[in-house]
C-alpha cells in the first residue's frame, strides 16, 4: 500500500517503521521532516497552508489524518483539525480507499464514570471535543471510506508527564469521588491504527484505549510507589467530576490485541526503560 501519514509525528513515526517494515510505501507529512524514520518519504507541509500541498502524491491507498494542533486554544484546533483536513482533502489527486481519522475520547460529555462506547451518543462539553466532532462529521461528508478512530490519552517513552507528577512532592489528587481516566500506550495507539489500516471491512467507528479505565488516584498513587515515592494526599470532593469509562470491545473484536492492556503493564514497561537508560 502507498500510505500517508499527515501529521507523521511520535504515534505516527512508530506507525510508519512497522509498515515499512511490512513492505509498504509510506509518506509523512510535516512541518518538519527532519525527524522522520529512515525509509520514510518526506512531504515538507503545512497543513493550515494550502499552497504547500500542491504536489502531493499521484497515488495514496491509504490517508491516515493525525496532525498536533501549534496551540491547545480553540484557534489553533481550528486551523488544524478543520482548515488543515480541508486543505489537504483539495490537494488529493484522487480519494484514498481508506482514510483513517484520529479523533478524541474528548468527544463524549459523561462526568458521572459511566460508560462509552461507540454507540454512545458524543455530546461534547470542551472545546476540544467540540472541535474535533466537527472534525468527524466534516471528513464524513467528503468520502464513505472513513474509519474515525476515537483515542483515549497517550502515554508511552517521551511522554512521561504523570510518571513526573506522581514523584512531585506534596502532590493532591481526588480520591472521593474516582475521577476515571483513560489512557493507552503509544505503541498500542500506532498498532491499533496499522490494524484498522489493513483489516478487511472495518466499521467507521472504533475507541482506542487500554482494557483498565482506572481512577486518576489509583493510577497515580501507583506511579508514586514504582518510583519509591509516597502516595499523593487523597482529596475528597463531592461536587467534582467523576470521568468516564471508555470501552475498547469494539476494537478487540475487530482481531486486535493489546500489548500494554493496562496502566501496570504500560508504564511499568516505560519505567523500566527509564532505568536502564540511567544505567547506560
Amino acid at each position: 500500500m502507498h500510505v500517508l501519514i499527515a501529521g507523521c509525528g511520535d504515534v505516527g513515526s512508530v506507525l510508519a517503521s512497522s509498515l515499512l517494515q511490512d513492505g509498504h510505501v509510506v509518506y509523512g507529512l510535516k512541518r518538519d521532516t527532519s525527524s522522520l524514520p529512515d525509509g520514510v518519504l518526506p512531504i515538507q507541509a503545512d497543513l493550515t497552508n494550502p499552497e504547500t500541498l500542491r504536489n502531493l502524491p499521484e497515488r495514496i491507498d491509504r490517508l491516515l489524518f493525525m496532525p498536533t494542533p501549534a496551540s491547545r486554544d480553540p484557534a489553533g484546533y481550528q486551523a488544524i483539525f478543520i482548515q488543515g483536513w480541508r486543505n489537504l482533502w483539495a490537494g488529493l489527486k484522487q480519494t484514498p480507499s481508506r482514510t483513517l481519522l484520529v479523533s478524541s475520547t474528548a468527544v463524549y460529555g459523561e462526568s458521572e464514570g459511566g460508560r462509552v462506547n461507540e454507540e454512545t451518543p458524543p455530546e461534547p462539553t470542551g472545546f476540544n471535543g467540540k472541535i474535533l466532532l466537527k472534525m468527524e462529521q466534516l471528513a464524513a461528508s467528503c468520502t464513505d471510506n472513513l474509519v474515525v478512530v476515537r483515542i483515549s490519552g497517550i502515554y508511552g517513552p517521551g511522554r512521561e508527564r504523570l510518571i513526573r507528577l506522581a514523584a512531585s512532592e506534596g502532590l493532591k489528587v481526588q480520591q472521593v469521588p474516582p475521577c476515571f481516566t483513560n489512557r493507552i500506550h503509544r505503541d498500542d495507539a500506532a498498532a491499533a491504527l496499522k490494524h484498522l489500516l489493513e483489516i478487511d471491512g472495518p466499521e467507521a467507528l472504533y475507541i482506542a484505549t487500554d482494557s483498565n479505565p482506572a481512577p486518576r488516584y489509583e493510577v497515580v498513587e501507583w506511579l508514586a510507589k514504582a518510583q519509591g515515592r509516597p502516595a499523593p494526599i487523597a482529596l475528597t470532593d463531592e461536587h467534582a467530576g467523576r470521568g468516564k469509562r471508555a470501552d475498547n470491545q469494539r476494537l478487540r473484536d475487530s482481531g486486535f490485541e493489546l500489548s500494554y492492556p493496562d496502566y501496570r503493564v504500560g508504564y511499568g514497561a516505560v519505567l523500566k526503560q527509564r532505568e536502564l537508560c540511567k544505567e547506560k
